[in-house]
C-alpha cells in the first residue's frame, strides 16, 4: 500500500504543512538536545509543546509560534493540510514524550533516553521525509475499529 493510500483522520480545518513541519523539526532538535546532554529542560519543552498541540489549542504553541515566525520570513507557498491528522500525530507524540519525563523523573535514564528517541526518529520522518507516521498507526490500528461506525 502507498502513502497515497493510507487512510488519516479528516477535518476541514486548515493549517501550513511548512509550519507544521518546522515545528516539528524544532522538536527534533530539542530532543537531540536532550539525548545528547541529558539536560531535562529540553524534554520538558518538547513534551509541554506536545501537551499544547495535543490538547489545547496549537497556535499556543511557542514553538510552532517561532516556526511561523521562520516560514514567513521564507518565500514558500502555503500548502494546507488538515488539522486532524497533525493533532493526532501530536497525541501520540505528547504520549512518548510523557513516557519520557516519568521514565527521566523516576531515574530510569535509559527508558527515558528509548522513549525519546521512538519520537525523535518518527519526528524526524514527519518533518525531514514527509512520512506520518502517526497516519499510518492511524490507518492500520485505529481506523480498523471505527471503518464500519462511520
Amino acid at each position: 500500500m502507498s502513502m497515497n493510500n493510507i487512510i488519516c483522520p479528516v477535518s476541514t480545518e486548515k493549517i501550513d504543512l511548512n509550519v507544521s513541519r518546522l515545528t516539528v523539526f524544532l522538536n527534533v532538535v530539542l530532543m537531540g538536545l536532550f539525548v545528547y546532554t541529558l539536560y531535562p529542560v529540553y524534554l520538558v519543552i518538547v513534551t509541554i509543546d506536545y501537551f499544547i498541540r495535543a490538547a489545547l489549542d496549537g497556535s499556543y504553541s511557542p514553538i510552532r509560534y517561532a516556526a511561523a515566525q521562520m516560514v514567513s520570513l521564507l518565500p514558500l507557498e502555503k500548502k494546507p493540510i488538515g488539522i486532524a491528522q497533525k493533532v493526532f500525530a501530536s497525541r501520540l507524540g505528547f504520549l512518548c514524550a510523557l513516557a519520557s519525563v516519568i521514565f527521566l523523573f523516576l531515574g530510569n535514564t535509559t527508558g527515558s533516553i528509548i522513549a525519546i528517541s521512538i519520537l525523535l526518529v518518527l519526528s524526524f520522518a514527519d518533518s525531514v521525509l514527509n512520512i506520518c507516521v502517526g497516519c499510518l498507526i492511524y490507518n492500520y490500528i485505529v481506523y480498523p475499529f471505527y471503518k464500519d461506525k462511520q
